[in-house]
């Protein structure tokens, strides 16, 4: 019982904390020992933070799988899963907070891009498609873990943009290699859907990479 107190006003402390001081004032593995409260209850969730986040990021523990999670030490299936829900979450309302907003300029559509494409599959291929203010409509995947011909990229982003009304079109890529740096194919690529949308209603708004550091057009290199 007395175990159980120590937990429990240890906790009520720490929640008194974040709600005076808010969430800067805490270590990454205090702030993930207080989401583990959630789940599990009446125990000392210290270690167990220490456990899954001391040789790793935040960012990279959010995409961990929950598999991965389980092997640290106090980890169940219920904590693995409130993690994962907590990242895809997490990124949603990013995703949200920058579709408010025109995506204007270069820095702003790479920042959206780098953010949809975390933790999604190497070689995933993307029409990022806006409104006539430059607004995001939808990020809509052409192909995934496989290339297809420039020409049925091509249909197939006339047909997304059709539908959805859009009036700009970004393509968009990932490298699963990490290489900050476009391919031969990936510029032949660039050059074959601007003009296939030359003559469209669709302004081609370049073709954007992204890796896992970083989110670049073609052109910038």
């Amino acid at each position: 019982m007395a175990e159980k107190n120590i937990h429990s006003e240890h906790r009520k402390r720490m929640r008194a904390k974040l709600q005076k001081y808010g969430g800067d004032v805490f270590e990454p593995h205090e702030l993930l020992e207080m989401l583990l409260y959630f789940s599990i209850p009446q125990k000392n969730t210290n270690p167990t933070a220490h456990a899954l986040i001391d040789h790793q990021s935040c960012l990279q523990l959010l995409e961990s799988d929950t598999d991965q999670m389980q092997q640290a030490d106090g980890v169940g299936p219920s904590s693995a899963l409130l993690i994962k829900m907590a990242g895809i979450f997490s990124r949603r309302a990013i995703l949200e907070a920058f579709s408010r907003d025109p995506l204007e300029n270069t820095f702003q559509r790479s920042m959206y891009l780098y953010m949809w494409y975390r933790g999604k599959p190497a070689s995933t291929v993307t029409a990022l498609l806006l409104d006539g203010e430059d607004r995001v409509i939808e990020n809509a995947v052409l192909s995934q873990g496989r290339y297809i011909r420039p020409e049925s990229y091509g249909d197939l982003i006339l047909s997304f943009a059709g539908q959805r009304g859009a009036s700009g079109v970004i393509l968009a890529h990932n490298h699963a290699n990490n290489v900050r740096e476009p391919s031969v194919e990936d510029i032949f690529l660039t050059e074959q859907i601007r003009k296939m949308l030359q003559d469209t209603p669709y302004a081609f708004l370049g073709h954007y990479i992204v890796t896992r550091t970083d989110c670049f057009m073609c052109s910038d290199v």
